[in-house]
């Protein structure tokens, strides 16, 4: 029985040996690929100073097209707005934008509108994306201090010492592109040579509602993160407000300038949903915002 015992405890213990290599290997992978921002980042973007940098979500990836805008204001910028994340990520985007020796002279934080006003510092769905950095401190410190200690971020947090336990986790979407990035290190997760993505016009019908109305105030506690490290690094921070169908908003802001285009679009034809816009609508969004970027610098 002792002897049978033995085998098992070797046979686990070899599993998760070869397990954590596994993900060791495909944390490699994804490092030294581009398929996700952080290693795109990383890996194919030589340039080192910017005029502007977008952070946000997939409102900020989709809504402004850093092309048409640089064409237009006669500026370089880069979109690095990964879909669902939350301010928390977007501030873990920014260091690694500085930690890989980059700057820029404006940030143009471009969240979901409503994430401005969320309280809760919790982990968001591709939070997943940045753990191929996981041993760099900034990283690791991320998932150490959010306060909502979920499974997710506990898995998160453990891949530090235990590499399977993130990618085990997230195998979908660890695994398989960690083999991608081996075949095709040059493939990217939705975004262009540029950051840029975009939503296809499609026809549909939204159904009639009353029209909403939304206050922003500003006080998620990373926007305070955000501000600081822009400061430190003398960088301008920009909020942008990205067109919501059929809302109406309010905000009050003195410290930081807002580029408000939450009613620049009325015309349901121009939305992909609410709070999306599709490609028609992505290039009247990036050209109203080039022109309200040239009076920001003046």
């Amino acid at each position: 029985m002792k002897t049978f015992f033995k085998h098992i405890a070797v046979l686990v213990l070899a599993f998760l040996a070869l397990a954590n290599v596994v993900s060791m290997v495909s944390l490699w992978s994804l490092r030294n690929g581009s398929f996700y921002k952080p290693s795109f980042l990383a890996n194919q973007v030589p340039e080192t100073q910017f005029d502007y940098i977008v952070l946000g979500a997939s409102t900020g990836l989709t809504t402004l097209n850093t092309t048409m805008i640089d064409s237009i204001a006669n500026i370089k910028g880069i979109n690095l707005a990964m879909d669902d994340t939350g301010l928390g990520a977007q501030y873990l985007m920014l260091q690694h934008f500085l930690a890989e020796g980059k700057q820029t002279t404006y940030c143009v934080l471009a969240p979901g509108v409503l994430s401005y006003d969320n309280m809760e510092e919790a982990v968001s769905d591709n939070d997943y994306r940045f753990l191929m950095y996981i041993n760099r401190p900034y990283v690791n410190n991320h998932f150490s201090e959010i306060k909502k200690r979920d499974q997710r971020v506990k898995m998160l947090q453990a891949t530090k010492w235990f590499p399977m336990s993130g990618v085990s986790y997230f195998n979908a979407e660890l695994f398989w592109p960690s083999l991608v990035s081996i075949l095709k290190p040059n493939r990217h997760n939705r975004f262009d040579a540029f950051g840029n993505y975009t939503y296809p016009k499609k026809n549909r019908k939204f159904s009639d509602s009353e029209k909403k109305e939304r206050t922003i105030r500003f006080v998620n506690p990373y926007l305070k993160k955000i501000k600081s490290l822009c400061k430190a690094n003398n960088i301008q921070l920009i909020y942008y407000l990205s067109p919501l169908r059929n809302t109406a908003v309010r905000f009050s802001e003195k410290e930081v300038p807002v580029i408000d285009h939450t009613g620049l679009i009325q015309d349901d034809t121009f939305f992909y949903d609410d709070i999306h816009v599709n490609t028609p609508g992505r290039e009247i969004t990036s050209r109203a915002f080039a022109e309200a970027f040239k009076k920001v610098e003046k």
